[in-house]
């Protein structure tokens, strides 16, 4: 796909993903409380009219959701989970480094490192490891390597050589 196309596609699916949750549930309560309404024999009072007999009926729906989304959050605690779940599959919580991160090594820890690392030989692994990894992140990804660039512009860094991206 075109550099921008994937981005884009993803853009919109994750417009749609957020407002998709509360919708799928909207939608269905008003359909349950179509339904309902069409299989009650009984329809009287409040039932009579099928605006305040679905209506009211919806209200159950959505009141029985809303008490199970409470019983969810509240007793069950789903939702850390989750959590952990999105954090140990996040690919840049582990080996994966974001572009702030690449930036922040590069203009701060490395030149420490590769300072100190003149006398001391284990600071010196160190150090070129760090670098191998730090220019490895840049050079792995074209967005990263472009995030970096910006973040780079936008910071008004002149030295092309903090992070070596090769194409």
């Amino acid at each position: 796909m075109a550099f921008g196309v994937k981005k884009w596609f993803m853009l919109q699916m994750w417009r749609v993903q957020q407002i998709a949750a509360v919708m799928t549930l909207v939608l269905m309560a008003i359909n349950l409380a179509l339904q309902m309404y069409d299989y009650m024999s009984w329809r009287s009072g409040v039932f009579s009219s099928p605006y305040s007999g679905a209506l009211v009926i919806l209200m159950v729906v959505g009141g029985i959701i809303w008490g199970l989304s409470i019983v969810w959050d509240t007793k069950l605690r789903m939702w850390r989970e989750q959590m952990t779940v999105l954090v140990e599959k996040n690919p840049f919580n582990k080996e994966r480094m974001a572009p702030k991160e690449i930036v922040m090594y590069s203009l701060m820890w490395l030149p420490m490192l590769e300072s100190i690392g003149r006398n001391d030989p284990k600071v010196r692994d160190a150090a070129v490891a760090l670098r191998e990894w730090v220019d490895k992140a840049a050079r792995e990804d074209l967005n990263i390597a472009r995030d970096v660039q910006e973040i780079l512009k936008f910071i008004d860094v002149k030295e092309t050589k903090v992070v070596e991206i090769k194409k």
